[in-house]
Formats: C-alpha cells, sequence, structure tokens
C-alpha cells in the first residue's frame, strides 16, 4: 500500500524519481546492497543483491515500479493512488501490475532474512521503471552493468492464478517491431472535390496496408516466416495440456468468433507461435462532429508486429523495407519505435521443473503452463545475454483488472503466490 500510494506513471514521468527513491529505502530495509543506476533522460534502474552461503546458485528478480495512467477516473470506486483494502482485496493503480508482485519478491526474501538470516541462494532485484512504455533504456542499462545482473535463473515480474485457483506460468514471451508508417501526398489538406485530380494519401495506405496481410491473416512481406520453427514434442505437448476455455475466452474479449476459423488447439498454438500484423492505430484528416469534406495531405498508421523465437527484427525491417519498395511504396517513411526479439525457456529447463512441482505442492493442482505469453517483454535481455533461464510466476489473479480502472491484488493469492516462489526455488537450487 505503501509503494501503491507513490505515483509513478512512466508515460507522463510523475512520480518516477520520487518512486525509485522509494524501492531503494524498501530494499534496504530487508538488507539488500543497493545501487541506484542512471542513464541520462532514462527512468532509474534500482539494483538490489543479497549473498547466501547456502548455495552457488543465483536467481534474478525482474520488476518495474511505473504504472499505467489511472485514466478513466470516473470508473474508480476510490482513488488510484490511495488504496484501500476491502473484503480482503487491495485496490489502487500498480497492485498487480507490478507493485504487489514486486513486493511480493521483496517480502518473500525478508522472511528468510528473519527466519534463517540469509535467503536460500545469491539474489538480485532488478526493478526499472520503463517497462509500460516499453523498457527503452533496459538493454543499456544491463549492458553497461553486465556483471551486476548474471543469474542462473530469473523469474520475470507478472504471473496469475485462475478463479478456480489453479496456478499459470509461462515460459517465453514474444518479440515485437512497433513502428509508424506515415503516406505523405500533398502540401497541405485540400478541399476534397480536388479528389478527382489529386492524389489521396489515404488511399494509398489502403493499398499499402493490404500488401502486408490477406483475409486468412497471413503475412505476405516474402521471408517472413522463413525463421519460424516447428514446435517442439514437448511444447506441443504443453500446448495439449493447457487449460483453455474458448467461450470463456471470446465473451471475455467481447468477441463473436476467432479470426480465420480458428479453433480448439488451433487458438492455443496461434497464441504461441503465430507473428502477427496489427495495425493498433490509423488517423487521417477530419475526426470532429459533423462534417469536414477535405483531401488530406497524410495519413498515418501505427503497427506492432508479434515475433516467435528466432525471428530477427532487423532482418524483417529490411524484408519489410525491401517488400515496400517492390510495392511502390519506397518512399513511405518508416519510423520504428522499438524492436524486441522473442525469447522461451525449454520447458525441460530445472527451473521450470522446479516450479512445476512446488506449484503442485502449494496449490494442490497442476500448474497451467503457458509456452510463451502473446505478449512482449524484454525478456530476451537476461536469458540470450546471460543464458539464464526465465519463469513468469507470480501473486496476481486472473481478473486483476491490470490497466484498468479498480486494479486489484487479492490478499489471499498474495501469500500463496509467495509461497510457490519461495518454493520454486528451493527446489531449483537444491
Amino acid at each position: 500500500m505503501r509503494l501503491v500510494a507513490q505515483p509513478s506513471v512512466s508515460a507522463r514521468k510523475e512520480g518516477i524519481e520520487e518512486c525509485a527513491v522509494l524501492v531503494e529505502k524498501m530494499l534496504q530495509e530487508i538488507g539488500a546492497k543497493t545501487k541506484m543506476l542512471r542513464l541520462e533522460g532514462a527512468a532509474p534502474l534500482v539494483y538490489g543483491e543479497i549473498k547466501s552461503t547456502k548455495s552457488n546458485k543465483t536467481v534474478l528478480f525482474y520488476n518495474h515500479y511505473d504504472v499505467q495512467p489511472e485514466e478513466p477516473l470516473a470508473l474508480w470506486k476510490s482513488p488510484p493512488f490511495k488504496p484501500e483494502i476491502r473484503d480482503g482485496v487491495i485496490y489502487g493503480r500498480g497492485a498487480a501490475d507490478d507493485k504487489g508482485e514486486l513486493v511480493s519478491r521483496l517480502k518473500l526474501i525478508e522472511s528468510y532474512m528473519k527466519v534463517n538470516g540469509e535467503p536460500p541462494c545469491n539474489v538480485k532485484f532488478c526493478f526499472e521503471g520503463e517497462e509500460e512504455v516499453g523498457s527503452v533504456h533496459l538493454h543499456d542499462y544491463v549492458s553497461k552493468n553486465h556483471d551486476l545482473f548474471k543469474a542462473d535463473g530469473v523469474f520475470w515480474e507478472f504471473g496469475e492464478t485462475d478463479l478456480e485457483g489453479r496456478p499459470y506460468m509461462s515460459l517465453g514471451m514474444k518479440g515485437m517491431i512497433y513502428l509508424e508508417l506515415i503516406v505523405k501526398s500533398l502540401g497541405a489538406d485540400q478541399h476534397s472535390s480536388y479528389a478527382a485530380v489529386l492524389p489521396s494519401a489515404s488511399w494509398r495506405m489502403v493499398r499499402l496496408l493490404n500488401t502486408i496481410k490477406d483475409a486468412d491473416e497471413r503475412i505476405l512481406i516474402p521471408g517472413w516466416y522463413d525463421a519460424v520453427e516447428n514446435l517442439t514434442d514437448e511444447e506441443l505437448e504443453l500446448i495439449n495440456q493447457y487449460v483453455f476455455d474458448e467461450k470463456e475466452y471470446l465473451a471475455s474479449h467481447a468477441a463473436e468468433a476467432f479470426v480465420a476459423g480458428l479453433s480448439g488447439d488451433q487458438v492455443k498454438k496461434a497464441l504461441v507461435q503465430r507473428p502477427t500484423a496489427n495495425i493498433a492505430g490509423i488517423w487521417a484528416g477530419y475526426m470532429g462532429p459533423g462534417s469536414k469534406t477535405v483531401l488530406p495531405m497524410e495519413i498515418h498508421c501505427k503497427m506492432d508486429f508479434r515475433l516467435v523465437p528466432q525471428q530477427d527484427p532487423d532482418d524483417l525491417m529490411k524484408k519489410l523495407h525491401a517488400h515496400l519498395e517492390k510495392n511502390g511504396f519506397g518512399d513511405v517513411e518508416v519510423k520504428v519505435e522499438s524492436m524486441e526479439p522473442a525469447a522461451r525457456t525449454n520447458s525441460k529447463d530445472p527451473l521450470v521443473k522446479a516450479a512445476m512441482r512446488a506449484g503442485q505442492e502449494i496449490y494442490g493442482k497442476k500448474p497451467n503452463v503457458e509456452v510463451s505469453a502473446a505478449g512482449t517483454g524484454p525478456l530476451y535481455i537476461f536469458t540470450r545475454g546471460y543464458g539464464a533461464s526465465a519463469i513468469s510466476i507470480g501473486v496476481s489473479s486472473s481478473d486483476c483488472g491490470m490497466h484498468a480502472p479498480n486494479e486489484k491484488l487479492r490478499l489471499d493469492y498474495l501469500q500463496k503466490g509467495m509461497l510457490w516462489v519461495g518454493q520454486s526455488i528451493e527446489y531449483f537450487v537444491s
């Protein structure tokens, strides 16, 4: 509640410095040696470390102290930065994503310090303040302080339990290219009557986008799928065992059907291994009330391309530029905002086995293992840079409302999730 009460909205750069100072203080309170790492123009990265004599292995906790904007304020039942406990649930912005998860790691290690005098292995903490805006400086922080972040296993920022009490674990994340396309056709907006003789940027963008993906959701850029590998037998088995309710999934997203006629295991495989080309936003001309007959001078389109392991963002960008050139769109401006490769831990990895064993023991139910999350994060920095295994397990509930009004954290899930993480470490280092 102390941490949630400190605003830290990275999109507005609000309260970031103050929150970083608070996080460092909380690390010091549990006995960690800390460093406040800084780069010009970046949010501080808070680093902490606690040594152990019990094991030579090291685990690293990655979390973030920044949060999403709290709007729309009218939908909150209590102020987002004045956390409240109601019926065993903490409400507030960041209660789940990611301050609740961050604090769960701190309190777990604090319990070891109070009871045993040390954790079961060496522990490192990497708490950044820019995850919600793309972790744009994390790679630089890690590369400039390479030895600090060496670890054998990484516990990633999030994790959840469904409403039936079944724990979820993720073994990886998709990569992403996020970019903006800008088509310009005129020096200024014109009267729409001139569309009879003057070029339309909007129609040109429509034609460009139609060269990128077809109606069956297949990306048409030559070579886009060249590096995509088949799922292994072990991964297919995990996907087969993964509990997934199609009707509930569609209902929770207010959708009537999946794209391209997908169903059953096809849906689960697509979330894990299908690259995507998504239009995140598109705008041009007049969008206010009433009418304005205008021929826009330019049009903007933001896109995100989700990537799977072995796909190289730099290589794919070359393929995209070649595709645009070949189809007569070589003059279109392409602004790349961020690029991250995918990362995935092998399902046979000792850390995965340890977490599965611990999850079964703590919850009395076999963990639901997700071969890869459909979303993206900078997991690759640790898996590729250090060869560390990484998993996502945690303390949130599937209905926690992250990024939404009335974000919440159940206290019973907080306690059980901490036990799961702790027992996973015990089995991993033993």
